[in-house]
């Protein structure tokens, strides 16, 4: 779960904690960022002219997860997820819920092609946030998820065009 000090250091996320509080901010099951936070985050970077990436996740097989397991499973491994992602972009990147199974992240650092393919082989390599068995009660699920990103303002130059990539 994000806490202020790592949110405050983005001066979209400051100014907007002063207005709503962390707990407005964030998705209840979580603990990143809810929709409109991420969303307008991405939106106050593109009307800054800051680059980033945007990534959109999408974990595989969530709703066999589900079925198979239960919901609650399917949340232990949504939050297992999320906490990866927090830790896995301390420093350079933010995380939000768009919706579901769907996560958003928001990389400050990473913009080259290169940069976006390491980005992408760690997330993936490193056991913390993706290909990874989430280990639970009764069971332990192997997470993984299909991720697609663009950069701003190489790849678009508003946020619809940037999300439909």
């Amino acid at each position: 779960m994000y806490k202020k000090e790592q949110l405050e250091k983005y001066p979209y996320l400051a100014k907007e904690l002063e207005n709503n509080g962390i707990n407005q901010m964030l998705d209840p099951l979580t603990g990143i960022l809810s929709r409109g936070f991420i969303i307008g985050f991405a939106q106050s970077l593109i009307a800054e002219g800051t680059p980033f990436t945007y990534a959109i996740i999408d974990l595989d097989n969530f709703k066999f997860i589900n079925d198979t397991y239960g919901h609650h499973v399917g949340d232990e491994v949504l939050v297992s997820v999320a906490e990866g992602l927090v830790d896995f972009l301390e420093g350079y990147g933010i995380a939000g819920r768009f919706g579901g199974d769907e996560l958003l992240i928001i990389d400050v650092r990473d913009f080259t092609y290169q940069e976006k393919k390491d980005f992408l082989r760690r997330l993936y390599s490193q056991g913390t946030v993706l290909r990874k068995n989430v280990v639970l009660e009764d069971c332990s699920p192997f997470i993984t998820g299909t991720v697609g990103c663009a950069t701003f303002p190489d790849d678009a130059q508003a946020y619809n065009e940037l999300f439909a990539l």
